[in-house]
């Protein structure tokens, strides 16, 4: 027997699937909530029944999105004591679920500049916990003498925005493979913590998988790597792509 509210958090959990890739491929601005619902086989005035409007779909869709994140960060973090080891798996998270959600990653990215600004500060507040986890590990390894950083919180805020990166540019076939973009990455990182050792290979990622047909399809080449995000999908992809031959 279904029990009461399950059907709801089930819908609920549809819209959201819809909700993702409907964003990925047409942008937050030019989705509507008659896509959404139709998407999903609601009459559009069903939808309220599940969200307050469109601003509160996406604020609750990023908001899933984050706090699944760390919790998932947390566990893969659990256990691993060692500065060092705890930072590549930290990396080693952050770039492959990058890949692995690839359209949740783009939009968690690319869609925050359209949140009110309540609800901005309210995830801003939320995302904190990774530069949090980040700037632990590296307070831990300079105390163990591992690691040697003039200013922890600009360490870790560079280090996020490293591997923040990937969620905007990368794709398998035109870059390099999952596992060398990864020892790359870990490499910078290291030596900016000015490491007391050389790096070794961090764990080998998960084999590459094929990029979503819509976003081999639509990305285009153009202007600089930072440029304004484009308007056709995956909206928000720079027209550039950083070529790594």
């Amino acid at each position: 027997m279904r029990q009461r509210g399950s059907h709801r958090a089930g819908t609920f959990s549809a819209i959201k699937a819809a909700g993702i890739r409907l964003i990925y491929e047409h942008g937050y601005e030019a989705m509507t909530l008659r896509m959404l619902a139709r998407d999903v086989g609601l009459e559009s005035g069903s939808l309220y029944y599940h969200i307050k409007d469109k601003q509160d779909f996406l604020f609750r869709l990023l908001k899933e999105i984050i706090e699944g994140n760390v919790a998932k960060m947390d566990e893969k973090l659990r256990g691993i004591d060692d500065p060092e080891d705890r930072m590549r798996a930290f990396i080693h998270f952050f770039v492959s679920n990058q890949w692995e959600k690839k359209q949740e990653s783009f939009i968690v990215s690319s869609e925050v500049r359209s949140l009110t600004p309540e609800n901005y500060q309210a995830l801003t507040a939320l995302s904190r916990a990774y530069r949090d986890r980040v700037e632990e590990i590296i307070r831990k390894g300079v105390a163990a003498g591992k690691f040697r950083v003039r200013n922890v919180t600009v360490a870790a805020i560079a280090i996020c925005d490293i591997l923040g990166g990937p969620a905007r540019w990368y794709y398998p076939k035109e870059l390099l493979a999952l596992d060398e973009i990864m020892e790359m990455i870990t490499d910078m990182i290291f030596q900016l913590l000015g490491a007391s050792h050389p790096v070794h290979k961090p764990a080998r990622a998960p084999d590459r998988a094929e990029p979503p047909a819509a976003g081999r399809a639509k990305v285009e080449s153009g202007a600089m790597l930072n440029a304004a995000p484009s308007k056709a999908g995956p909206v928000g992809f720079p027209v550039a792509r950083l070529w790594v031959r």
